[in-house]
C-alpha cells in the first residue's frame, strides 16, 4: 500500500508514531516535501540509515527547505518509470520535479518545490520554465491523466480558496493552476501548510497524519 505524509523537516520521532507504525514491509511511505534528512550533517547521516532499516520504502518530493547541494550529490536513477535520486540503496528515494511514478497500477504526478517564500537557501531552486515543460511533456505522454497527484506547494486557486483576502501569485502557483484545470485526476495532496485539512473530495492538505493514496 501507499501512504502519504509531508513536512517531516527531518524529525526521526515522526517515523516512529503511531501514525508510521501500521506501515509494513511492502508498503511506500511518501513524503510531500520538506523531508529534511538530506543535508551536510552528520545527524542527518545517521537519522538515513535508520529510515533505512525501516521496513517500507520512502519515496519524497523536494519543499521550501531542501539541502538542494546535498541532495544533488547522489546518484540518479529511474524508479517506477520517474526520474529520480537514489538516497538509500532499495529504500528512499527523492522524485524529481514533473514525474510521473507508475507503481500498484496506479500513476502519480509528482511535482515539488514552491514559489520562493525570501528563504535564501531555496531562493535558486524555485520551480522552473524546465520544470514546467518536463511535466507537461510526460503528462502528455500519459494523454494528460494519471490517478494521483502529490505536491509541496497547493495550486493558487486552493491558496486564494484557503485565504479569500490572499490575492497570492507566482509561477510554481499559476502552473499548478494550469495542472489543476487541465489534468485529469482522482485525489490531489499536498505539504507545505502544516495542517492536515479536508478540503474537497479531490484537495488533500497533508502535515502530521498518514492518509492511505485514495482514501
Amino acid at each position: 500500500m501507499i501512504y502519504i505524509t509531508a513536512d517531516t523537516h527531518g524529525e526521526i520521532e515522526r517515523f516512529s508514531s503511531k501514525n508510521t507504525k501500521k506501515l509494513k514491509a511492502l508498503d511506500t511511505l511518501f513524503v510531500a516535501g520538506d523531508f529534511g534528512f538530506v543535508w551536510h550533517s552528520k545527524e542527518r547521516e545517521k537519522n538515513l540509515k535508520k529510515l533505512a532499516k525501516l521496513p517500507y520504502k520512502i519515496l519524497f518530493i523536494d519543499g521550501y527547505h531542501e539541502d538542494f547541494e546535498a541532495l544533488s550529490a547522489y546518484p540518479d536513477t529511474v524508479y517506477r518509470g520517474a526520474a529520480a535520486k537514489e538516497i538509500a540503496k532499495d529504500k528512499i528515494y527523492y522524485i524529481k520535479r514533473g514525474e510521473i511514478l507508475q507503481t500498484d497500477d496506479v500513476k502519480i504526478l509528482c511535482f515539488g518545490g514552491a514559489d520562493d517564500p525570501t528563504d535564501d537557501l531555496f531562493s535558486d531552486n524555485v520551480p522552473n520554465e524546465k520544470d514546467f515543460e518536463n511535466c507537461l511533456a510526460n503528462l502528455e505522454k500519459v494523454g494528460g491523466s494519471v490517478d494521483y497527484i502529490i505536491t509541496h506547494s497547493p495550486s493558487g486557486r486552493t491558496v486564494r480558496f484557503l485565504d479569500l483576502n490572499s490575492n497570492a501569485t507566482g509561477a510554481t502557483l499559476d502552473f499548478l493552476d494550469i495542472l489543476q484545470s487541465k489534468v485529469r485526476y482522482k485525489k490531489w495532496y499536498f505539504g507545505c501548510g502544516h495542517k492536515d485539512k479536508y478540503i474537497s473530495p479531490k484537495m488533500q492538505a497533508v502535515y502530521e497524519e498518514v492518509y492511505k493514496l485514495g482514501e
